[in-house]
């Protein structure tokens, strides 16, 4: 698969995006980013250091780059997503590329055929790492967007989230194809200390009580 810059983004050459961004769309169409971001304008919030689990090209991390002092560590497991966010060579951003999980292993990824949405599809050569085995220090955020497997990243995250004040997680009907649900994961965040700060479907914001 080839790769295509788009308005100084390397982006796949056959994202079917690729279309309404040339035509002036923006990369970022996330409105509880959007949201968030003004949230922490507006309260003069500055996070020390961002993770960034499924970046895929690094769009998510370009938005929030200016709220981040030091390092925003961006986990992308598809070879093709992780090239791309490599060749962007944004600022503050460490380019990783391994899958998040429960447990150390490894893993396939497979394509949504119409969504073209990457996911973890059982035993591969991929490598997935658990969040706690990185050991990460002064992170203050945290956004999670790995197509359903979110409750697999959070099991392997219970050390790094002690100290954690901000989640931001995509939950969708995909957290069903693992065996996990949208509720049990909003009762596990709770469970563990945050609450729900806003939100804008499919994307919650999560901040530590």
């Amino acid at each position: 698969m080839q790769i295509k810059k788009v308005k100084n983004f390397y982006v796949p050459a056959n994202d079917i995006h690729i279309q309404d961004w040339e035509g002036g769309k923006a990369f970022t169409q996330n409105k509880c980013l959007e949201k968030f971001k003004a949230y922490c304008i507006n309260n003069k919030i500055h996070f020390e250091n961002i993770i960034d689990i499924g970046a895929w090209v690094g769009t998510w991390a370009y938005a929030m780059q200016n709220l981040c002092e030091k390092q925003i560590f961006c986990y992308e497991p598809d070879s093709i997503h992780f090239k791309c966010l490599q060749k962007n060579k944004l600022d503050k951003v460490v380019p990783i590329q391994a899958a998040i999980g429960a447990k150390n292993d490894l893993v396939s990824l497979s394509e949504d055929n119409f969504t073209q949405a990457k996911r973890i599809s059982g035993e591969g050569k991929i490598k997935m790492i658990t969040l706690d085995s990185c050991n990460h220090t002064n992170i203050d955020l945290i956004k999670i967007d790995v197509e359903g497997y979110e409750m697999e990243v959070l099991k392997g995250a219970v050390k790094t989230l002690k100290s954690v004040k901000y989640i931001m997680i995509e939950l969708n009907n995909n957290t069903k194809k693992y065996g996990s649900s949208n509720n049990q994961i909003e009762r596990y965040l709770r469970k563990i200390g945050y609450r729900p700060l806003l939100n804008h479907w499919p994307d919650k914001v999560f901040v530590k009580k």
